[in-house]
């Protein structure tokens, strides 16, 4: 379950063509904010966990920022093995420094 929430936040939170509000609807039929509520809920121990606005909308620009980081980063990792296409070998290869620098 984890591993598909991930999933959809990476997607929702990608900036493509449109705005991201547009590709999160048309992806998850969910805002930004009620995907990372969901997934944040997915996780809490005690269901009576509440999450203020602010918090969320921090979670939500984190994300955000988290997710265009690993593409550069994983963009840089394939120009530098002189490959045309990001895979996810690329993206395990960045994701320790990744995490350290977060």
């Amino acid at each position: 379950m984890l591993e598909v929430s991930l999933i959809a936040v990476l997607l929702c939170l990608w900036r493509g063509s449109g705005s991201r509000l547009g590709a999160a609807r048309a992806l998850c039929g969910w805002t930004e904010r009620e995907l990372v509520s969901k997934l944040l809920h997915l996780h809490f121990r005690d269901c009576k966990t509440k999450v203020s606005g602010d918090a969320l909308q921090l979670m939500v620009e984190f994300l955000r920022i988290f997710v265009l980081e690993a593409a550069v980063r994983g963009v840089w990792q394939a120009q530098a093995e002189d490959l045309d296409v990001v895979d996810v070998d690329q993206l395990e290869k960045v994701l320790p420094q990744l995490l350290l620098d977060f």
